[in-house]
């Protein structure tokens, strides 16, 4: 569930699918590769051409690939093939059916989210993994609706999949860490605790120390708690295992934020990510900013040329690199260029949104002088991104 979890449901607190989610990433909530964004919803009609889009992947992508690895990886396209390859030979594949749950929800169509969810827990009750699959979902749907809107059933919901899950696996870390951040979110009216917010804390540790170190630094996100603590607790995660992807590329998001720039130790702990997964995108983003910004192109060229052998489907370290060189006003026809390559494809569910690299790359053109091209291109971002009073202020400037 995303951001602070059900604290939302607080009739006080506005709703945003753009919100962090504790039990997911730091790095979601912090910076993706030095530019603030969250998880952007994608209209219905551009979803299912993504989920019907995989079928095109299929001479690319071995479809004998392990869901539940493409699944943390979040490879969703990828998923979505291979949970419909499964589900067209059994339509009652409790896993495959979890995994369009997850699908849909990393997408934001959390109706479709919520129902596959119900129909993997109906076929596979004693699964801890499908219960927490649907705890999450019910949490993302919860969210959407709020306090008037049906959102503190849901939360109930949630707590009473996740309390299933924890009995049915006391050792899954998954259900603990959603657990610990509903419990520290949520209002007492749906069963918030701190102190029990801290008991599955401590269970999380008393299973792997690099887990729970990484839980911590999540729980201190929750609460506001400044950088650098949560900084420690990611450190300390890394230390006592430098395979924790999740912790590494925490740690190295804070490392290359605004206020941070540290694009040394962000290029260092990148690698040490890349070494752990080199099939995941986000540590090779945060490489290729660290680069950029050091202007260090031959091996900008080089990371990103890895990245597209490694991470075919997702495109996030050009976008990456394209806001480095904007940001500092370096080698502009190289950002329009990244830009340009990455709008060929459609976004990871989590990655920037094809709004947002329209929007970056109608500043570079601004920057090239080409006024005419950049309006365009803030037209073009506008449906997505015509709330954002940052983009109210550039569409008024260049297109307005």
């Amino acid at each position: 569930m995303r951001s602070a979890l059900l604290s939302v449901l607080r009739p006080t607190l506005s709703i945003s699918h753009q919100t962090p989610h504790p039990a997911r990433s730091i790095a979601d909530s912090i910076v993706r590769s030095g530019v603030r964004i969250g998880v952007q919803v994608m209209p219905r009609s551009l979803l299912s051409r993504v989920v019907l889009f995989v079928a095109l992947f299929a001479t690319t992508f071995a479809w004998a690939a392990d869901g539940k690895v493409l699944l943390e990886q979040k490879h969703f396209r990828q998923l979505a093939g291979v949970a419909q390859e499964r589900l067209a030979r059994n339509p009652h594949d409790a896993e495959a059916l979890s995994w369009l749950s997850a699908v849909y929800d990393a997408y934001g169509d959390f109706e479709k989210a919520v129902d596959y969810g119900q129909r993997a827990v109906a076929a596979a009750p004693n699964n801890a993994d499908i219960h927490t699959q649907l705890a999450d979902t019910l949490g993302d749907k919860a969210l959407k609706l709020g306090v008037f809107g049906g959102g503190i059933p849901l939360a109930r919901q949630m707590r009473h999949e996740l309390d299933i899950a924890i009995q049915l696996d006391p050792r899954s870390v998954r259900a603990l860490k959603e657990s610990m951040g509903l419990y520290e979110e949520s209002p007492a009216i749906v069963g918030g605790s701190k102190a029990k917010a801290r008991e599955s804390l401590q269970q999380i540790y008393a299973i792997s120390p690099s887990e729970g170190a990484l839980a911590e630094a999540a729980l201190l996100q929750m609460q506001k708690r400044p950088l650098p603590e949560i900084e420690a607790y990611l450190r300390k995660a890394v230390q006592l295992n430098p395979h924790l992807y999740r912790a590494v590329v925490d740690l190295t998001s804070i490392l290359a934020s605004d206020g941070y720039h540290r694009w040394s130790e962000a290029e260092h702990f990148a690698r040490i990510g890349i070494a752990a997964d080199p099939y995941r995108a986000g540590c090779y983003g945060y490489l290729a900013t660290a680069l950029a910004h050091q202007q260090r192109w031959s091996e900008l060229d080089a990371t990103l040329a890895e990245s597209q052998r490694h991470v075919p489907d997702d495109l996030l370290p050009y976008y990456s690199a394209a806001v480095a060189l904007l940001d500092s006003n370096t080698e502009l026809a190289r950002a329009e260029r990244y830009l340009r390559q990455y709008l060929a494809r459609e976004p990871e569910a989590g990655a920037p949104t094809k709004g947002s690299a329209h929007w970056k790359l109608g500043l570079v053109l601004e920057k090239q002088g080409r006024l005419s091209d950049a309006a365009n291109e803030l037209r073009a971002a506008a449906a997505q991104n015509g709330n954002d009073p940052a983009f109210k202020r550039d569409f008024k400037r260049i297109a307005g």
